[in-house]
């Protein structure tokens, strides 16, 4: 399988609000086919998630699949999910800050506030309408490819940009505290 061209910042893709995909698309082997490779393209880059619009089409399509990284060790394994025309439906009061990164921002973190707990609402590959609450990291990463669908950056929702890191910076300074 081939690895995915990433769409990287300043493209004007990241900025649209993605199409909804129909259950007649989702239904198509071309639309299977783009799943898989786009699982492939994130596993490839170490990514956690990956939205539609990070590969130049502008659709309300994500993979996620979290597993611990050199970054994160301590992270809990999460099974794939697609997430298709997602929506929040409901979130928590409480807000934390934690360290993101983007596959279209490479080597670079930032501090971003996000929702501790949300409600979301999606179809799955199959066309199938799931709701799930999530919480922690797992919640952050549906807010980010959300986010993403929605033609919104990380760095929109950073409150401070002089926690705007590069990745040598963030290893050295951020990660050796932990």
């Amino acid at each position: 399988m081939k690895r995915l061209p990433r769409t990287q910042f300043g493209n004007p893709i990241l900025r649209k609000v993605a199409k909804k995909v129909s259950l007649s698309s989702i239904r198509s082997n071309s639309f299977e086919s783009l799943i898989n490779q786009m699982f492939f393209t994130m596993h490839q880059v170490g990514g956690v998630g990956l939205a539609a619009p990070q590969i130049g089409e502008s659709l309300q399509l994500a993979v996620i699949e979290v597993k611990p990284n050199p970054l994160r060790k301590n992270l809990v394994p999460t099974e794939k999910v697609v997430i298709i025309n997602p929506k929040i439906i409901a979130h928590s009061d409480k807000i934390s800050k934690d360290w993101e990164g983007c596959l279209s921002f490479k080597g670079v973190r930032g501090l971003v506030p996000r929702y501790e707990n949300i409600t979301v609402e999606y179809l799955n590959e199959n066309g199938e309408k799931k709701r799930e609450e999530l919480s922690g990291f797992q919640a952050r990463v549906f807010q980010h490819e959300i986010d993403h669908l929605n033609g919104k950056l990380y760095i929109d929702k950073m409150e401070d940009m002089t926690t705007l890191i590069t990745l040598p910076e963030f290893k050295k300074r951020i990660l050796k505290q932990k």
